[in-house]
C-alpha cells in the first residue's frame, strides 16, 4: 500500500457511508493545517468531504438566481398582470422567510445550537520504542468549522528532567500534565517516529461536543493541568475515557464494566513489552498480585488501543431516542512500517526454564573447577557471587520498600522469595569460596535459606488460589538457586 494514499478499515469495520459525501479519503503526509481550514478536512485525510449543499458556494447560488432573473424578463410583458398578483400572494411569506439563500439559513441555525459547528476526533498513536511509548498514546481533537478553532487535548506529559522528578516516581507520587496543542504538529510528531495515527470521528450530539470542549478547556488551565498520574489506574487513555463518559452521560461505562474478559494487567503488560527483553522482566518482577487480578473491557481501555477498539463497536442513545454508533467514521492518518500490535502476551515459560537450566548447568562446572583450584573457575565464581548475590539484594529490598510507597500494583511481591536480601550473605558465601576454595558453616545456612525461600514460591505457584503470575521467574531462579546450594554443601 502507498505511502501517500492510504484508505484502511481495521478488524473489518468500513468507513460509514454518509448520503452526499465521497467516500475513499486520501492522505497527504506532507500537508500543514492552516487556521482557515477546518481540522476535520486534515483529520479525514486532506480531503475535503463536503455535503450536497457545501459544495454549492452562495456565490453560485446568486449566480443562479441572477442568469434565472435575466431569463425571466423575456416574459414579464406577457405576464405582467399575473406577476403583480403572485407577488402580491408571496411577498408576505418572503418577508418572514427573510429571502436567505438557503446556505446562509441553514449556517445560521446551525450556530444558533451551542456545538453545532464542532466536531470530535480520537487520535491513538500506536506504540514506539521508548519503553514509556510500547503502551500508545492518544489524543481528543476538537474543531470549530464556523471558526477554525482545532486542538488536540492529551495528557500524560512529564518531564524527566523537572526537580523531584524521580524522588517522586520512588515514592509512587508521579504529577503528570495535560496540554492542548496544534493537531498537525502532534501528528507531525508521530509521523517522525513512524507510529501509526488512527482518526475517529465521534458522533456527539451538539450539547455533548459543547461539554466536552469545555470540560478539556478547563483541564489544561494552569490550576488543573496537573494531576496525579497512576500507571494503571489514571494514565493518558482513562482520563480520555472518563471525559468520552461523562459527556454520554455514563453508557461508556455501563457498556464496558461488567464481567472479565479472561485476562489481567500482567498480560496486557506483558503482551506489549514483549519487543523489549529487559523491559517486560524488570516490569514482570516489580509487578504483585495486584497485577493478576482479573480486568473487564473498562478497565482494560487503560491501554489507548483498547480504547480505540472499544469506542469503535459502542452504540450509544441519544436524547431524541434513537441509537448510533458512536463512531461515524475511522481513518488511519499516518501509516507505518512496524510490525502490527501483538494479540497476546508470548508463552516464555520453556526460555526461561532453559536459561536457568543452563546458567545453573555452567555454574556447577565453574564451581567444580574451582575446588580443584583452577584460577579462572575461582574469579568466574566470585564474579557471579557477586552479581547474583547483589542483585537479589537489591531486588528484595526493592519489594520490600515499596510498602512504604504508593506503588500498590507493587505490594506483596511474591518475586521477594526468589530475590531476597538474603542475596547479600550468598554473594559473601561465595566470593570467600572464591579467595579461599572452601566455604564456610555460615554461608552454607545462607544458601540453604535462599534455596528455601525460593521452595516455597515453587509451591504457592502450584495451588490455584495462591499462586501468583511469576513462574517465569520461578522456572529461572529455582535451578540457579539449587545449583549455588550444591557449591556451597559440596565445596
Amino acid at each position: 500500500m502507498g505511502a501517500s494514499r492510504v484508505v484502511e478499515a481495521r478488524s473489518g469495520r468500513l468507513d460509514r457511508e454518509v448520503p452526499g459525501r465521497l467516500n475513499a479519503p486520501v492522505i497527504r503526509r506532507n500537508h500543514r493545517l492552516t487556521p482557515l481550514q477546518p481540522v476535520d478536512d486534515f483529520l479525514r485525510g486532506n480531503v475535503v468531504v463536503l455535503s450536497y449543499d457545501e459544495r454549492r458556494k452562495p456565490g453560485h447560488v446568486k449566480q443562479q438566481a441572477a442568469a434565472s432573473r435575466k431569463g425571466g424578463l423575456r416574459l414579464t410583458t406577457a405576464f405582467v398582470p399575473a406577476f403583480l398578483a403572485s407577488a402580491a400572494l408571496v411577498a408576505p411569506a418572503a418577508q418572514v422567510a427573510g429571502l436567505q439563500d438557503p446556505t446562509e439559513a441553514d449556517t445560521a441555525a446551525a450556530a444558533a445550537v451551542p456545538g453545532s459547528s464542532l466536531s470530535v476526533h480520537l487520535l491513538t498513536m500506536e506504540p514506539g520504542d521508548a519503553i514509556w511509548e510500547l503502551f500508545g498514546h492518544n489524543a481528543l481533537v476538537i474543531s470549530d468549522r464556523a471558526t477554525g478553532y482545532a486542538q488536540a487535548f492529551h495528557y500524560g506529559l512529564f518531564n524527566r528532567f523537572s526537580e523531584g522528578f524521580y524522588f517522586r516516581f520512588l515514592k509512587g507520587r508521579m504529577m503528570y500534565g495535560t496540554a492542548a496543542v496544534q493537531p498537525d504538529r502532534l501528528i507531525a510528531a508521530y509521523r517522525a517516529q513512524n507510529r501509526r495515527v488512527w482518526s475517529q470521528e465521534l458522533d456527539l450530539e451538539p450539547r455533548q461536543k459543547a461539554e466536552m470542549l469545555r470540560l478539556l478547556e478547563t483541564a489544561v488551565l494552569p490550576e488543573n493541568m496537573r494531576y496525579r498520574y497512576e500507571y494503571y489506574l489514571n494514565n493518558c487513555s482513562t482520563k480520555l475515557r472518563d471525559v468520552i463518559d461523562v459527556v454520554l452521560d455514563g453508557q461508556l461505562q455501563r457498556a464496558t464494566d461488567g464481567s472479565a474478559t479472561g485476562t489481567n494487567w500482567r498480560e496486557q503488560t506483558r503482551r506489549l513489552t514483549a519487543a523489549d527483553p529487559f523491559g517486560y522482566v524488570g516490569i514482570d518482577l516489580l509487578l504483585g498480585p495486584m497485577g493478576d487480578e482479573p480486568t473487564n473491557r473498562w478497565q482494560e481501555m487503560w491501554i489507548p488501543m483498547k480504547l480505540r477498539d472499544t469506542v469503535g463497536g459502542l452504540w450509544v442513545n441519544r436524547s431524541d431516542g434513537s441509537r448510533v454508533r458512536l463512531v461515524g467514521s475511522e481513518v488511519l492518518l499516518v501509516n507505518s512500517d512496524r510490525s502490527q500490535e501483538a494479540a497476546g502476551a508470548p508463552s516464555v515459560i520453556p526460555l526461561f526454564l532453559l536459561c536457568g537450566m543452563l546458567v545453573a548447568l555452567l555454574l556447577l562446572l565453574v564451581g567444580r573447577a574451582a575446588h580443584h583450584g583452577a584460577l579462572l573457575a575461582r574469579l568466574g565464581l566470585g564474579l557471579f557471587g557477586g552479581l547474583w548475590g547483589g542483585f537479589c539484594f537489591i531486588a528484595g529490598a526493592i519489594l520490600i520498600a515499596v510498602h512504604w510507597t504508593d506503588h500498590e500494583f507493587m505490594y506483596w511481591n511474591q518475586n521477594v522469595l526468589l530475590f531476597s536480601p538474603l542475596g547479600a550473605g550468598v554473594a559473601f558465601a561465595l566470593i570467600r569460596v572464591s579467595m579461599r576454595g572452601r566455604t564456610s558453616r555460615w554461608g552454607r545456612r545462607v544458601a540453604i535459606a535462599a534455596l528455601g525461600l525460593a521452595g516455597i514460591a515453587l509451591l504457592l505457584n502450584l495451588i490455584p488460589a495462591l499462586a501468583s503470575g511469576n513462574r517465569e521467574l520461578v522456572v529461572l531462579t529455582v535451578p540457579i538457586h539449587l545449583a549455588v546450594c550444591w557449591i556451597m554443601l559440596r565445596v
